[in-house]
């Protein structure tokens, strides 16, 4: 999957029938609790008003809250597919969020992570969430759009071998990725560069040896990533 759940918290991994059974507590005039399992159908009506189907999509459950990723049929390239990580509880201690990106990492250890964030709403008396969700799934569209032109102009931007050494530089000294992965990571580039000296073969060289951390650590450093390659493209 694009995106990546992860529960060694406490939580348990459940799938969407399964979210029918959880209770709700109910409704009062500064707070609107959504059925964890009623916020994942209206997720998925909004997709599928714009034509975007789920392919795969796991969930999990922790007291009162809710923990989710979806990959999508949206802008599947080679680099990935549209995925959406969620949270949210019923409790008032999480507010609604979605986050989206070709990467999203969602865990019960509350790391939350994706390219952009689609939707932060609490959960207060006039909550309408097919509005809210109708937005969010148009931030989706629009800004994964943005970030498949980012990866465009990665590709078509080139890199000299003076620059690509400070861009190294840069990246370690602000601690993106660990500096252990130094070595690695030239080795890597000097030995596809042959592939074109571009912003995208140079990002590809650290994305391969970040895939080898543990999977919080190394979806930080993805974002980070991605955000640098953002200021510098």
């Amino acid at each position: 999957m694009s995106g990546k759940l992860i529960a060694h918290c406490g939580a348990t991994l459940m799938d969407r029938e399964g979210l029918k059974t959880l209770e709700t507590p109910p409704a009062t005039e500064s707070w609107t609790p959504i059925l964890h399992y009623d916020l994942v159908q209206a997720l998925d009506g909004q997709l599928k008003a714009r034509g975007i189907s789920i392919v795969k999509e796991a969930f999990a459950v922790q007291k009162a809250k809710l923990f989710g990723v979806i990959d999508t049929d949206w802008q599947v390239t080679e680099e990935g597919g549209a995925a959406i990580g969620l949270r949210t509880s019923n409790d008032k201690s999480l507010a609604l969020q979605i986050a989206i990106g070709y990467r999203t990492f969602v865990c019960d250890n509350m790391a939350f992570s994706g390219d952009l964030i689609a939707l932060r709403r609490k959960h207060t008396g006039n909550l309408d969430i097919h509005k809210e969700l109708a937005e969010a799934i148009t931030r989706y569209v629009r800004d994964y759009r943005r970030l498949q032109d980012d990866i465009v102009v990665w590709k078509e931007t080139p890199v000299t071998p003076e620059r690509a050494k400070t861009l190294i530089y840069d990246i370690f000294l602000q601690k993106i990725v660990p500096i252990r992965l130094f070595h690695p990571v030239v080795s890597t580039y000097q030995a596809t560069m042959h592939q074109g000296q571009h912003l995208w073969t140079l990002q590809n060289a650290f994305t391969r040896h970040i895939q080898k951390l543990n999977p919080a650590p190394a979806f930080a450093a993805t974002v980070k990533l991605g955000k640098f390659f953002e200021r510098v493209g």
